[in-house]
């Protein structure tokens, strides 16, 4: 007989709101935390040259992850301490950036 190891853990989920130019700042603070160019990479959805990228860091954890669905860039960034996700038009983050 084997025996494993099984991690479980049960998230409890808030649904707040923000402005567009909160979620910006947002991405500008994880993508220091993690040093990569977290712009760069959503110009690769904003291009349409990928559908979806992840990107996870272990020490420390972070977990970014980008999808594009039509005119809106769903993202989710994580820690190990919490995950947020969110919706960022297309027309928005090119007029930011």
């Amino acid at each position: 007989m084997s025996i494993t190891k099984i991690y479980s853990r049960k998230v409890e989920r808030t649904t707040n709101f923000t402005t567009l130019e909160n979620l910006i700042e947002e991405l500008n603070v994880f993508e220091k935390q993690i040093g990569w160019s977290l712009h760069e990479i959503l110009k690769i959805l904003e291009e349409k040259k990928a559908d979806s990228l992840s990107i996870t860091k272990e020490k420390p954890f972070h977990y970014f992850y980008a999808r594009l669905s039509e005119n809106t860039i769903i993202i989710r960034l994580q820690t190990s301490e919490q995950e947020n996700e969110f919706r960022l038009p297309i027309t928005t983050f090119k007029r930011k950036h």
